[in-house]
């Protein structure tokens, strides 16, 4: 007897006899069962009583063509790796096979490894039908890792930006600056990946997998302690040249500094051969050149600053230098320098400091210096100074006030860190006395600690601005007694002229003249443009 879901069949001497277990059945249910069981030459009228009444009947004969063997399917995936097995059942009467003859069914079609004894008596014990099931199991190979160069500082990233951050456009800056030391970029090696076996006991490579390494030039090296790092050896803008990471002492840029570049904030020297537009900065601890214009924006230096193309300062921005500054022209601009500042042509209602000198003597028609205020340490000289509109030019010469407003701060700072030590030292000698008494408790050894702390850092404030202080006043002392504004062609009335404190208010044109200070008059007097040339810095 067989018996299955609904239905159940029952071999007899005459015939195969057919019954069901419910009457709640389809027909279509019953025709795959016989199907299913091998039984395709049936009774079709005791079939369709069978389905109006529900009573057992004969379905067909017994006959040794129709009694046939289990037949034992074996297929495996496209990569050998899982064996299937599939069991075209006998005729009910007939036996299933073995778990055996599946295994030697197997054999034949070649599988030999993973073979899951669990897995065919499973098959075999729920006698499922055609139904594919996976029997034997290869060993799939490991896949390896190919070698990977990681950027820990990345050239051509472009910004990351977050959706709820805001953006300061002007601010921000394509280069990428390192230092020596830094961390540029980590390699990790290569994982070799590992064979397997399929189920017919072939070697399942594993795919080749591909080493790389750092390709570096100047101002990188590997890592002492670890060769899979890379680190600067040198400050600099890290560039990728075809594929080969730098670092350059010197940024060479071939175009404006706008929205496409942002700002630049460098450690060597930076050249520009474009313009430097409005807003944004370049700021270098090398020299700074610029062919094209500046406008509007902040130039900063710990060298030389040379600008081709003058400045449109536009009432903002600063361009300001430890060094030198040179510049085609300027206007409405602020320049600062802690040498002397060179203007080829003219300098219209801007604001210049220079530490040593302001020297505006080209060639051109339009060499002139008007409005605005001029300041230097030792010289300011000009073509021509004003202009005939009369507008108001400011020159002043002599002790810098930079240094003087800085002389009184620093004057101003010694004297508080005086006066706090003086306040701490009654205290102190309170304490001490209750130490040397035994009736120091633990709140007022607490207290004793702060204060000597708090007298140790007040001295050491105090002789670090006094040394500032020292050679703050060599500085003054050298451009003391000296001074001169010189005006090669024309000076026009509305100028006002500033030597070492004392000033002249130009009322009339004056021409190929010199402006210096008279200490026993108390007064200023003019000399000829070349009175004292050449040694007014001597």
């Amino acid at each position: 007897m067989f018996e299955k879901d609904k239905f159940y069949l029952e071999a007899q001497d005459d015939g195969i006899y057919l019954s069901c277990h419910t009457k709640e059945f389809k027909e279509n249910d019953l025709y795959a069962f016989l199907k299913e069981w091998g039984i395709l030459r049936y009774d079709f009228k005791a079939v369709r009583q069978f389905l109006k009444d529900k009573k057992t009947c004969k379905v067909c004969g017994r006959s040794e063509s129709l009694e046939k063997d289990a037949k034992i399917l074996v297929t495996m995936d496209k990569e050998k790796m899982t064996a299937f097995v599939a069991i075209d059942p006998p005729f009910f009467t007939k036996p299933w096979p073995s778990v055996e003859e599946v295994k030697r069914v197997l054999a034949v079609n070649n599988v030999k490894l993973g073979i899951n004894d669990e897995a065919i008596q499973s098959l075999l014990a729920r006698q499922l039908a055609n139904e594919p099931v996976a029997v034997a199991f290869g060993v799939p190979p490991v896949e390896g890792k190919n070698a990977e160069i990681e950027l820990i500082k990345d050239p051509d990233k472009p910004f990351d930006v977050r959706d709820d951050e805001k953006i300061d456009f002007w601010s921000r800056s394509t280069i990428v600056t390192v230092h020596p030391g830094q961390e540029i970029a980590v390699k990790h090696p290569l994982v070799n990946g590992k064979n397997g076996i399929d189920v017919t006991g072939t070697t399942a490579k594993a795919a080749s997998v591909r080493n790389i390494d750092f390709t570096f030039g100047e101002g990188l090296k590997r890592d002492e302690m670890n060769p899979l790092l890379l680190v600067a050896t040198a400050e600099g803008q890290l560039k990728n040249e075809r594929g080969r990471l730098v670092v350059l002492p010197e940024l060479d840029i071939h175009r404006d500094i706008d929205f496409g570049i942002g700002s630049i904030d460098f450690t060597g020297a930076v050249k520009i051969t474009g313009a430097v537009r409005d807003g944004f900065h370049v700021t270098a601890q090398g020299n700074i050149t610029i062919n094209g214009p500046v406008e509007g924006a902040d130039i900063d230096s710990q060298g030389v600053i040379v600008i081709q193309g003058g400045v449109r300062g536009m009432g903002r921005g600063t361009v300001r230098a430890n060094g030198d500054i040179s510049l085609s022209f300027g206007d409405q601009a602020t320049i600062r320098s802690g040498g002397t500042i060179l203007v080829k042509n003219s300098m219209l209602h801007s604001h210049l400091y220079a530490q040593t000198a302001v020297i505006a003597l080209g060639s051109g028609k339009h060499s002139q210096i008007a409005g605005g205020r001029i300041e230097a340490g030792l010289e300011v000289a000009c073509n021509i100074l004003g202009s005939e509109m009369g507008t108001k030019t400011e020159v002043v010469v002599g002790l810098p006030p930079e240094q003087l407003e800085k002389r009184k701060v620093f004057n101003t700072e010694i004297k508080r860190c005086e006066e706090n030590l003086e306040r701490l030292e009654p205290n102190m000698n309170l304490l001490k006395k209750l130490e040397a008494a035994g009736k120091l408790d633990d709140k007022k050894r607490a207290m004793m600690m702060d204060l000597t702390k708090m007298k140790f850092q007040l001295q050491a404030a105090r002789e670090n601005m006094k040394k500032e202080l020292d050679a703050l006043e060599e500085q003054i002392a050298l451009v003391r007694d000296k001074g001169i504004v010189r005006v090669k062609e024309i000076c026009y009335p509305g100028t006002v002229i500033t030597v070492r404190g004392l000033s002249y208010i130009v009322h009339e044109v004056c021409k190929y003249t010199s402006f210096i200070a008279d200490d026993e008059k108390r007064m200023i007097v003019l000399a000829p443009y070349d009175y004292m040339a050449g040694k007014i810095g001597g």
